[in-house]
């Protein structure tokens, strides 16, 4: 038993960083904005300050209800998840 606490000791460790755990996309809403760290192909978004040089896009608004984003609007969609796909609209930032 004592190993099996140690081991989980260790892990809180390595896993608790003291930093925020990360945001991901889904959680993002209206004014937030996003990094992409996949590709444009794949892409792996994660929430982060606007004023952070890393952002890629920000959030204008959901389009999970009507599941597309008008044409002028660039899209991203996260399959999955508790509440199914959640659908976003964004535009570039420009820093």
């Amino acid at each position: 038993m004592s190993v099996v606490a140690v081991g989980f000791g260790v892990l809180n460790a390595v896993v608790d960083d003291g930093k925020p755990p990360e945001k991901v996309a889904r959680d993002a809403g209206p004014g937030d904005c996003l990094e992409n760290r996949g590709t444009h192909a794949d892409p792996v978004m994660f929430t982060i300050p606007c004023s952070d040089a890393k952002a890629d896009y920000k959030v204008m608004f959901s389009a999970t209800l009507q599941g597309k984003c008008p044409p002028e609007f660039d899209e991203y969609t996260e399959r999955g998840g508790r509440q199914g796909d959640t659908t976003l609209c964004l535009t570039r930032v420009h820093h």
